[in-house]
């Protein structure tokens, strides 16, 4: 049996926190929605909600001025911190989807 010292059992225990930590950053980046994945274009999916013109796509008749991702009900930014700029959407089966876009699966968030 090894006799493990607290300092090295410490050291361990946070390398291993940050690996993990890591590694969800990582997951995260790959997971990103495709605006260009037909689903996404067919719910009128934008990564730049500003550039939204209601009138340009019968996808965006919805849309309301100062509406995105970050205030919509089904963005969880919870796992990343309120201030990410990615967070699952589970709309979109979980893939990420960044705090400036918008679809018109959109639902306020009730306060």
């Amino acid at each position: 049996m090894t006799i493990v010292s607290r300092r090295v059992f410490m050291m361990k225990t946070v390398a291993g926190a940050a690996a993990l930590s890591s590694m969800h950053t990582l997951q995260a980046a790959g997971n990103k929605l495709d605006p260009n994945d037909s689903y996404a274009k067919s719910m009128g999916f934008v990564t730049d909600a500003s550039v939204i013109d209601p009138k340009a796509n019968r996808n965006w008749r919805k849309f309301k001025t100062g509406s995105a991702c970050s205030k919509c009900q089904l963005w969880d930014g919870s796992e990343t911190g309120s201030k990410a700029e990615y967070a699952a959407c589970s709309f979109f089966g979980d893939q990420w989807t960044p705090r400036g876009g918008w679809c018109k699966n959109f639902k306020v968030v009730k306060s």
